[in-house]
């Protein structure tokens, strides 16, 4: 049977935390950017479409210090111009599986420049049939019931269970999995810990529907 599979991006085919939480973030400290400004700027950023020298120049305004912006723009994006480090050890297996059996598409929730940005840095998106964003919370449902008409076999892995919830009411017979990709037992360090900062707010959200849960995309089957 042909399958379409629908992956999530952010916290199950990559540590979006790890990437932008902490090492992004620690990028920007070395050039004396604190958390504070960090996220003042990152907040102020995000509703114009994001980019990390947008955020740069933003958090040198905010700082009112004399701050080489151009310099710094040009160091933290060439640091960052490879991602493929940040997906996880399972992904691109999985990816060749999922291929073998039909068709993938990429659907990520954000502004979609920021978000091919980081797909294709990372390597992932020649994996990919087609690579769908949209802007909406709970607005992947429309776009997987698009799909669902061209296979009665619809997979979909996302680590956000509203979005999963949403998908559901739609397609129905969807089999949807919940990725967690939080390591059992993790435990931050203190209050700075960032790492799977957003990853563990998505574990604690309740879900509507039942869907299975998974902690790899070996667990997919």
């Amino acid at each position: 049977m042909h399958e379409i599979t629908f992956l999530d991006f952010d916290h199950t085919l990559f540590d979006t935390d790890r990437f932008f939480h902490v090492d992004v973030r620690n990028a920007f400290s070395c050039f004396g950017i604190n958390d504070d400004i960090w996220q003042q700027s990152y907040d102020a950023v995000w509703k114009t479409g994001y980019t990390i020298e947008k955020q740069i120049e933003e958090a040198c305004k905010l700082s009112g210090k004399q701050l080489p912006v151009a310099d710094m723009q040009s160091i933290i994006t060439h640091a960052f111009s490879n991602l493929r480090a940040y997906v996880f050890p399972d992904v691109f297996p999985a990816l060749e599986r999922f291929k073998s059996k039909g068709d993938v598409f990429l659907l990520s929730f954000g502004d979609p420049e920021w978000q091919r940005y980081k797909v294709t840095s990372s390597g992932i998106a020649p994996y990919g049939k087609e690579l769908l964003f949209t802007r909406e919370e709970g607005g992947k449902a429309a776009v997987v019931k698009k799909y669902a008409q061209f296979s009665p076999s619809i997979i979909v892995v996302d680590n956000n269970p509203a979005e999963l919830d949403c998908i559901r009411e739609l397609v129905p017979d969807a089999l949807t999995y919940c990725m967690n990709r939080v390591p059992v037992g993790f435990v931050p360090k203190n209050v700075k810990d960032f790492s799977f900062l957003e990853a563990r707010k998505y574990c604690a959200q309740p879900m509507r529907y039942v869907h299975k849960k998974c902690s790899t995309l070996e667990e997919v089957i």
